[in-house]
């Protein structure tokens, strides 16, 4: 009856029913109040629950009085990780009255740190378990899939180029050098730079330009000195770099970003 979730269950408790639930912090000392428990479990979960009996018990007390212990899984319509692992412990006390077998105790323990105010059955507590745990899931997908995204950029050449050359921009490195400091011949950095849909001199470019820029926004760096950090040899070759990168003039950029 229970796990059909028959309502005729409630007819077969003794008047001088005690027992407490599963989750629950208090004593319930007749059988009215059992059976609004009882309707509140089978109204949270109305649909058929499935026992696995894991161990049963029984003892004659007394020809009237029989006590039942057992130790099983429960089965939710919907799946969760909890009680259908954890086993649950049951004690019924079966008492004879007028010619019928009614509940006189009935004492069970479920994982009881999930169950909520107002539950029988942890639902709340397995459910936000479960989304808790999706979303831990996500966030660790997410995190992972960044982590293999930064991995991959280091393994890219033109990474490992362009971290060099901000080390030593100044100095104007050639393409054999930096070929001979990352242990390439230079063909075969020119072609996996081309793999990657880049070129030396593409990169160099950049962080010329990137770093001119910057340098010029500060204000307390002379045309000269930053012609000379990002590696030009003289400053009408500098010019004439940003004049390409920005269509004016070096004083002319520091004035129109004032």
């Amino acid at each position: 009856m229970y796990a059909a979730r028959d309502a005729r269950l409630i007819e077969h408790f003794s008047e001088n029913f005690s027992g407490y639930t599963g989750g629950g912090d208090f004593i319930v000392g007749n059988a009215s109040e059992w059976a609004d428990i009882t309707r509140l479990d089978f109204a949270q979960v109305p649909t058929r629950i499935r026992i696995e009996m894991l161990d049963l018990l029984l003892r004659d007390l007394s020809d009237s009085v029989v006590l039942a212990t057992a130790l099983f899984h429960i089965h939710l319509p919907t799946p969760e990780p909890i009680l259908s692992r954890e086993a649950v412990r049951l004690s019924l006390v079966f008492v004879q009255e007028d010619g019928d077998w009614k509940v006189a105790h009935s004492g069970i323990s479920v994982p009881y740190f999930l169950v909520g105010k107002g539950e029988v059955y942890p639902i709340k507590g397995l459910y936000g378990q479960n989304q808790e745990l999706a979303l831990l899931l996500k966030e660790s997908k997410r995190a992972l899939a960044e982590a293999t995204r930064q991995l991959d950029a280091l393994k890219q050449v033109s990474h490992q180029v362009r971290a060099y050359l901000e080390t030593c921009l100044e100095s104007d490195p050639d393409i054999e050098t930096v070929a001979d400091v990352l242990g390439y011949s230079r063909r075969t950095l020119t072609r996996r730079l081309g793999e990657e849909g880049s070129s030396f001199l593409q990169i160099k470019d950049c962080l010329r330009r990137a770093l001119a820029l910057q340098l010029l926004a500060t204000g307390r760096w002379s045309v000269e000195a930053i012609s000379a950090r990002v590696g030009f040899a003289d400053l009408t070759t500098f010019h004439r770099a940003f004049r390409k990168w920005t269509g004016t003039t070096p004083l002319g950029y520091q004035r129109s970003s004032a």
